[in-house]
């Protein structure tokens, strides 16, 4: 990746990070049952944390 678009990225998974920070607070505060509930927040939380890893990445000197 180039050192051009590292600024875009950055602010890329930060915004993503924020949106499912969102959606996790909304699914479990929410009142689907608990399978749908457990099932979408782990699927949230995996994406949580793909993006952060993502992000930790970008953010890496060389």
């Amino acid at each position: 990746m180039s050192d051009t678009n590292r600024p875009n990225n950055t602010v890329l998974y930060a915004a993503l990070i924020a949106i499912l920070c969102g959606a996790e607070v909304a699914v479990i505060t929410s009142d689907m049952g608990n399978t749908v509930r457990y099932g979408l927040g782990a699927v949230l939380l995996l994406a949580l944390v793909a993006c952060v890893f993502q992000l930790s990445r970008t953010r890496r000197t060389r």
